[in-house]
């Protein structure tokens, strides 16, 4: 199409001119591929002196998925530095320790809840980790990198102007999710510092901003904005409804994309106790949705642990705390590992992948050296699949360590035998009381979860999908799952609280631009009549269910 490629040669005249730029792309615009083609023409043009000179092109992203995408993309190419925000940053300043623990005094004396730094070790070392910070031990996270690379590069024009010489060009991707300090950090301290000898690029859509954090539309009179118009991604009946939702950004579905589907579903014909996303699947089945391959997008994971069976167990992690549904939905708090292990071993099992369920037991007393092993293992492992499917956590946690096919996480180990022990202290009660209400939780919902985390399920969390796209969708609308978002509000315009407002809105577009060539989208909590009258409008042309 001309419009992208107007934009490829705009993106190119910009780096040649060293002037700093926007591309804003809406959903299945080829964002990705756009700054893929910007990375491979730098590469072509200025390979022999980035090499010379021992400089690299930066692409920092906001995932570690788009960071792997982008890596595999460019070959991997030596040449360009691609790493998460964070990781970005970290490598900015991870060096200059000594003026890093003076920051980081300074930071924690901000706090409302500073900690105890009144003894630090000498020569204490600065070291980033995802998640737990201790200040005394030097151990920071994701907030304190953040502040740290801001105090140390805006306070210092010498390390930006270190930073620009080592990077000339720096990409963000998805920038519309970067923070607002970092915007400053490259465009006010780093670019300001060196000029034209480095150039920002940001790459992303405004309307795809979900995270509170991000810093939305980013408009400054120090970029030239370039905008696709193109998408290449949903059906023209798609397409339409995504013009409708967002009018300052109307996109040309390709030439051979007319065929499609769009359904809006106002109200659903069953009973309110009844499970909403099989009352949806039903009503699309006798309009002759297939039954597998339709991806349901729920608001929340709390509304796909309900659909899927494994809310006792979210609902339990998620008193542990900030982290706690993060440390269960990846495996990391030491029960969820163990759990996580277990089912790795029992699915290596079922699927007959010996090979790896040798690998998984280790060097273990149950390895497989010989046959009888084998056949050992066969009959401790069928024993486990049967109370995986009636027993307790505790029963399946139990038959595991009596079999001694894998051991318990020594802090497993330490917790359980407090339970039920007299005279702990706060923590430590906290902890086994955890791990006696974890004991009775059906094992089912394990499976059911692993299954999620698998992607063996057709749900999926709204702010898991961004980027990716399905045949079919459906999204589950339900205003009564989380007070962080509200659709009947926003289609009216009259929500009182403006960044949810914009919130929903762009969380709508982010779900419904997910769709290749079936979209249906269900209201499980009823609309107002001027809610209704909007959502007919822009999904006017649609069957509606109502």
């Amino acid at each position: 199409m001309a419009d992208e490629v107007e934009v490829r040669e705009g993106i190119r005249a910009a780096l040649d001119a060293r002037s700093n730029f926007l591309v804003e792309a809406g959903a299945g615009a080829g964002k990705t591929t756009a700054l893929v083609e910007a990375l491979l023409y730098l590469l072509d043009t200025r390979r022999s002196a980035l090499e010379q000179a021992g400089k690299q092109i930066a692409c920092i992203t906001y995932t570690n998925v788009a960071k792997h995408q982008i890596k595999q993309r460019i070959a991997e190419d030596p040449l360009v530095y691609v790493g998460t925000i964070h990781e970005f940053l970290w490598s900015l300043i991870q060096d200059h320790q000594r003026e890093l623990l003076d920051a980081l005094i300074e930071y924690n004396q901000g706090l409302p809840r500073p900690q105890d730094m009144a003894e630090i070790a000498s020569g204490l070392q600065i070291q980033y980790q995802d998640r737990g910070r201790r200040f005394a031990d030097g151990k920071i996270s994701h907030d304190e990198v953040l502040a740290l690379a801001t105090a140390l590069i805006g306070s210092q024009s010498k390390l930006a102007r270190i930073i620009a010489h080592r990077y000339p060009v720096v990409f963000v991707d998805e920038y519309q999710d970067t923070f607002p300090a970092t915007v400053s950090l490259l465009l006010d301290h780093i670019v300001t510092a060196a000029g034209p000898a480095c150039t920002v690029g940001f790459f992303g859509d405004s309307m795809q901003k979900i995270y509170n954090t991000g810093v939305g539309a980013l408009e400054r009179d120090d970029l030239v904005t370039f905008t696709m118009h193109s998408n290449h991604r949903c059906a023209k009946p798609i397409v339409e409804v995504l013009n409708r939702i967002r009018p300052d950004l109307i996109q040309q579905p390709d030439m051979d994309k007319t065929a499609g589907e769009v359904r809006l579903i106002l109200k659903l014909p069953g009973a309110e106790d009844e499970n909403p996303v099989q009352q949806a699947r039903a009503v699309l089945e006798t309009c002759g949705w297939p039954a597998k391959g339709v991806k349901y997008l729920s608001l929340t994971h709390r509304s796909i642990a309900a659909a899927h069976g494994y809310s006792n167990l979210l609902q339990l992690y998620s008193k542990r705390g900030s982290h706690g549904r993060d440390d269960l939905l990846e495996g990391t708090e030491p029960y969820a590992q163990f759990m996580k292990a277990i089912e790795e071993l029992c699915a290596a099992y079922e699927a007959k992948e010996y090979a790896h369920l040798t690998t998984l037991l280790g060097t273990g007393p149950l390895t497989i050296r010989k046959h009888s092993d084998k056949a050992k293992i066969n009959g401790i492992l069928q024993k486990i699949t049967a109370v995986r499917a009636t027993g307790t956590v505790g029963d399946v946690l139990d038959a595991v360590t009596r079999a001694k096919l894998i051991a318990p996480p020594g802090r497993v180990k330490s917790i359980e035998r407090t339970i039920g022990a007299e005279g702990l202290d706060e923590r430590a009660q906290r902890d086994a009381d955890f791990a006696a209400s974890l004991r009775a939780v059906n094992y089912q919902e394990v499976v059911r979860l692993t299954q999620y985390r698998n992607e063996l399920t057709p749900f999926s969390t709204q702010h898991g999908v961004k980027g990716d796209e399905y045949e079919n969708v459906v999204v589950m609308i339900d205003d009564s799952a989380w007070n962080q978002f509200n659709v009947d509000r926003m289609l009216t315009g009259d929500d009182h609280r403006k960044e949810r407002a914009t919130r929903s809105r762009n969380l709508f577009y982010v779900c419904c631009s997910r769709a290749i060539s079936r979209l249906a989208v269900v209201f499980v909590t009823p609309l107002s009549p001027r809610s209704e009258a909007v959502a007919r409008e822009w999904f006017s042309g649609a069957t509606v269910h109502d």
